[in-house]
């Protein structure tokens, strides 16, 4: 019987590794922060005023940063792994 590894797409082909780990951690609590705060905003505003945007602006950058390291970091560990075995030198 076939393992799940084995039906995982290509783009998720390269094992993962600590770094890509925690990226992609660090990434989803960015995430999960940015929507803790929409669903909270107006309670937030109402305890910290002014400081809520900026609480959710900077958990924003955060976020949508962190994600693009992570896509760009994945991508090229998943490439990397895909061409392993071809040999193109000519």
């Amino acid at each position: 019987m076939n393992s799940w590894r084995n039906l995982v797409p290509a783009p998720l082909a390269a094992p993962e590794t600590r770094a890509l780990k925690a990226a992609r951690l660090r990434t989803m609590a960015g995430l999960f922060l940015v929507a803790a705060l929409v669903v909270s905003f107006g309670a937030l505003r109402a305890l910290t005023g002014i400081f809520a945007v900026a609480l959710f602006a900077g958990a924003t950058t955060f976020a949508l940063l962190q994600g693009f390291l992570w896509v760009r970091a994945k991508n090229a560990a998943d490439d990397a792994w895909l061409m392993r075995e071809r040999d193109d030198a000519l």
